[in-house]
């Protein structure tokens, strides 16, 4: 779990050094940063979930990574990436539903022979192919 000061120790820190609120550099934290370090804080994650900031002075671009414990995607790692205000990326994967598929093919495997599609979705976070189609490799 990343390491962050609350806003309001933050605060305190500043009045006592006799400066104003105020982000690196001496600009004034905007509305969104100052939203986001409160979330930060009060953020309570799943231990198959981290937060991950590259640069620890931008809290506005972050990375999640769920790293799933069970079900089919069990070992798996999928990283996320987020730049507030740009928009989100697609929602992460799911259990599959063979009454509403997104992949047809795969949905047919499941309700045919879940064996096979357990090892098909082994073979796909491993890395490698599945019929015709290459999957890189998100196994830890």
């Amino acid at each position: 779990m990343i390491k962050l000061f609350s806003l309001k120790q933050q605060k305190k820190d500043e009045e006592s050094a006799g400066g104003t609120r105020a982000g690196v550099g001496g600009k004034k934290a905007s509305a969104a940063q100052l939203r986001i370090q409160k979330d930060i804080n009060e953020l309570n994650l799943p231990k198959t979930c981290e937060i991950v900031f590259p640069d620890q002075d931008d809290l506005l671009n972050f990375k999640l990574i769920i790293s799933p414990d069970e079900g089919f995607y069990k070992g798996g790692k999928f990283v996320f990436s987020f730049k507030v205000g740009q928009g989100y990326p697609h929602d992460p994967p799911k259990e599959p539903n063979p009454e509403d598929p997104l992949n047809k093919e795969a949905a047919e495997v499941l309700q045919t022979n879940r064996r096979l599609f357990e090892q098909n979705v082994q073979r796909s976070l491993r890395g490698g192919y599945v019929g015709a189609t290459y999957f890189e490799r998100c196994l830890k």
